[in-house]
């Protein structure tokens, strides 16, 4: 009878242990998840990173996208459309991949006119006056017309902007943004992600049907 006693006490006590384990195992396992879930986060958002949008729904749009590229510059009106629509329920996130020889110099132009407030003028420039500087497609590559097309933007510096274009820390956000870049996949602009989803087709009808389910799910 004792021995019996011993077998079904030390079973117990084996079957608390292994609940106890299992518990432990699992919220290690939550944390790890967490972790997991944090780091891929950041990969799409930074906290330098340029945004727009109220945000009320919770849905994140990440552009990475270059200045210079053709295609960003074309597909620019439709997330134009998209943030005029659901601004209230969106948030936009800007982030580069330097893919061109004039990259950095307009990536740098951008950074510095955010500091006076100016930045969603100056990329609109960029982009609605792209064929003037940049056209690939017409072998045009004139970025010193960027400084003219500057100086047509109201309250803008343009002496203050050449001494933060300097500034160091642009360096460090192009990085950051090619390597997060990299590793989620993305070579080429503009490539977008909704909700951390990317979009597979570069159309209106698809960006807006991937946003809309989000909104309305």
């Amino acid at each position: 009878m004792q021995n019996k006693l011993l077998v079904l006490g030390s079973l117990g006590l084996i079957f608390i242990l292994y609940i106890v384990a299992t518990f432990f195992y699992k919220s290690e396992q939550k944390s790890e998840q967490a972790a997991i879930s944090l780091n891929k986060s950041e990969l799409f958002v930074r906290d330098y990173s340029y945004k727009m949008g109220d945000n009320q729904k919770n849905i994140t749009v990440v552009e990475f996208l270059d200045p210079e590229c053709e295609s960003c510059a074309i597909y620019s009106e439709v997330v134009k459309k998209l943030y005029k629509e659901y601004y209230k329920d969106i948030q936009i996130v800007v982030r580069y991949l330097d893919n061109h020889k004039n990259s950095k110099l307009t990536i740098q132009m951008l950074e510095a006119a955010r500091v006076q407030g100016k930045y969603e003028e100056v990329l609109n420039m960029m982009f609605t006056k792209h064929s003037l500087w940049a056209s690939h497609y017409s072998s045009i590559d004139k970025p010193e017309l960027l400084w003219g097309f500057l100086e047509d933007i109201s309250g803008l510096d343009i002496e203050k902007l050449k001494i933060d274009m300097n500034n160091p820390k642009i360096d460090e956000i192009i990085a950051q943004d090619r390597a997060d870049a990299t590793a989620l996949g993305v070579t080429g602009t503009p490539t977008l992600f909704v909700n951390g989803v990317m979009l597979n087709e570069l159309s209106k009808q698809a960006l807006f049907d991937l946003v809309e389910k989000e909104i309305y799910k």
